[in-house]
């Protein structure tokens, strides 16, 4: 349900907002890494998995659960969002919270604005852009043509990940066709999703990774 590789490079990208400003508060970035990890990791993946919304994959949780998981989850996150930014940051934080809030709800549940936030654009903005911007933001209260290149830098990580996501499942999907076939179970001459899982793999663990090696650094030389 986490989708975890997924979720990690999220969680990455806040911590390189934070490990590319010039001090950074361990409260704030805690708070940001708890915001995002409830209000994407758990409340966007929720509200995916409800029928008639988002990819239908994982059916052993009742809808119910998913809209109150998926809700509360994501109201938390948005309230830490509203409270770090009235007593930490200042007011001028709140339209970024409000676009990721929006950005969360608007993508997994297509069908409520008809398909407007379900596009490849927003993905980019939720899962790649803003999660470095606003940690950026919370810890520098500003931002820099720098920190705007780096936000489009990983919206186009976010966004790389998504197509090869969609080709490893689309793929994933003919293979199992096939092998259901009656006339034929030979997957020779057909392309295969193993080479785009290890893409995908490359792209998710080599970002977390990168990440974590990058805060690491810039941990050790405010030590």
């Amino acid at each position: 349900m986490l989708h975890l590789p997924y979720t990690g490079m999220v969680l990455g990208f806040v911590l390189l907002g934070a490990a590319v400003a010039p001090s950074f508060s361990w409260t704030l970035l805690d708070g940001t890494l708890l915001a995002y990890f409830l209000g994407l990791g758990i409340g966007a993946h929720f509200l995916d998995q409800i029928p008639g919304m988002g990819s239908r994959y994982v059916t052993c949780w009742p809808t119910w659960a998913l809209w109150v998981v998926g809700f509360v989850t994501l109201i938390v996150a948005v309230t830490l969002g509203i409270v770090g930014s009235l007593l930490f940051v200042g007011p001028l934080m709140l339209p970024l919270v409000g676009a990721q809030a929006l950005c969360a709800i608007g993508y997994p549940l297509a069908s409520w604005f008809r398909g407007a936030f379900h596009r490849d654009s927003v993905f980019a903005l939720s899962w790649g852009s803003l999660p470095f911007l606003i940690s950026f933001y919370a810890q520098t209260h500003t931002m820099s043509v720098g920190s705007l290149l780096l936000a489009a830098i990983f919206g186009g990580i976010a966004l790389l990940e998504i197509h090869l996501s969609r080709i490893s499942r689309r793929l994933r999907l003919q293979t199992r066709s096939r092998r259901d076939s009656t006339d034929t179970r030979s997957d020779q001459g057909f392309p295969s999703f193993r080479g785009v899982d290890l893409a995908l793999e490359i792209l998710s663990f080599g970002t977390i990774f990168l990440s974590l090696s990058v805060f690491a650094i810039r941990a050790g030389f405010m030590a």
